[in-house]
């Protein structure tokens, strides 16, 4: 099987260094269930906020925004104050924008905006305050996430045939990534 990978593989890499020569842009497209499966092996997020809460993120789930080139994520969130011991569960709903980071070699969140966040049995007076910690959540704790990392030698590979990742976009399909021949994408 690994063989057979590697001569698929290397059939791509003498394909696009064929068409390189044309100097055209490339594409790689990352599937909603590809994006979905890439976010549910970095979670469940926990950090501690404070010293005063424990908050852990989980079960994300996912739409494209294509209309917005955005993508929304709905969270469940479980918190715990630390000095009471209470404990809270709900969920957060965000939606964010993409953007390639050359120096880490990954796609990463940017524009984080929380669209709704509800906490379980909580009283309305008290609900409409959680959208203030929702942000704080939001930003705190996703900020700067990565969806996607390139691997280095995928990265050195597209810079040997004169390329290099540029514009990110959200489509139907899913996330598209432009690979721009190298003079274009600096």
């Amino acid at each position: 099987m690994k063989s057979f990978v590697k001569c698929a593989l290397l059939l791509i890499l003498i394909m696009m260094s064929a068409c390189a020569g044309l100097g055209g842009v490339r594409t790689l497209t990352l599937s909603e269930a590809e994006l979905n499966e890439r976010l549910q092996r970095q979670l469940p997020i926990e950090r501690r906020m404070l010293e005063l809460l424990e908050i852990r993120l989980s079960e994300p789930r996912l739409q494209l925004l294509p209309q917005s080139n955005r993508i929304a994520l709905t969270l469940q969130v479980a918190s715990r104050e630390r000095l009471s011991g209470r404990g809270y569960q709900g969920r957060i709903a965000i939606d964010f924008a993409l953007r390639y980071d050359e120096q880490r070699q990954a796609i990463r969140l940017e524009q984080v905006r929380v669209t709704d966040f509800l906490i379980d049995d909580l009283p309305p007076r008290q609900q409409v305050h959680t959208t203030r910690l929702g942000s704080l959540i939001a930003e705190q704790l996703l900020k700067d996430l990565a969806v996607y990392r390139f691997k280095a030698r995928d990265l050195q590979t597209a810079e040997g045939l004169g390329y290099a990742p540029g514009a990110v976009t959200v489509t139907s399909r899913g996330l598209e990534v432009k690979l721009v021949p190298r003079s274009h994408a600096q």
